[in-house]
């Protein structure tokens, strides 16, 4: 999860996952991984999860979003490749899951924001996500929403 500032209105995404590209620029925390899969054996009961995330603040500012990204390496007797989503990488087809908070908390460089997330299978859509987040700030600023990725 890397946390980043967004200057489109949260409200106007309020409860919705947003895929899009985040400028590098943007981002204001360190980047953490909060989970990781094994693609050849991973199985489908799998892809329903929590898991708690952390984060340090390089950049002060208003947090208004956490930006969701993925790194996968193909790992080949012959060939291997990585694939990598980050903000701070080139744009690839796949961009960026922004989860935009309901309100931007104020942070400090060098504070350390904490939370967890979580991912569960949409009732009414079989390809989708519900995504549970919530943390706070090091100061004490909590944020509590759930998400529908479509």
């Amino acid at each position: 999860a890397v946390v980043s500032t967004q200057s489109t209105g949260a409200s106007e995404m309020d409860g919705e996952a947003v895929v899009q590209s985040v400028e590098a620029d943007k981002v204001i925390s360190t980047d953490c991984g909060f989970k990781h899969f094994d693609l050849a054996t991973v199985k489908v009961e799998e892809l329903e999860f929590s898991s708690s995330f952390q984060v340090e603040i390089t950049k002060p500012g208003p947090l208004t979003a956490v930006c969701i990204h993925f790194t996968c390496n193909f790992d080949g007797e012959e060939f291997s490749a990585c694939l990598d989503t980050s903000p701070r990488m080139p744009d690839t087809h796949w961009l960026q899951t922004v989860l935009y908070l309901p309100n931007p908390i104020t942070v400090k460089e060098g504070e350390v924001v904490v939370g967890s997330i979580g991912y569960m299978k949409s009732k009414t859509n079989k390809r989708g996500y519900v995504l549970l987040l919530c943390g706070h700030s090091e100061s004490g600023q909590e944020f509590d929403q759930t998400y529908h990725l479509n």
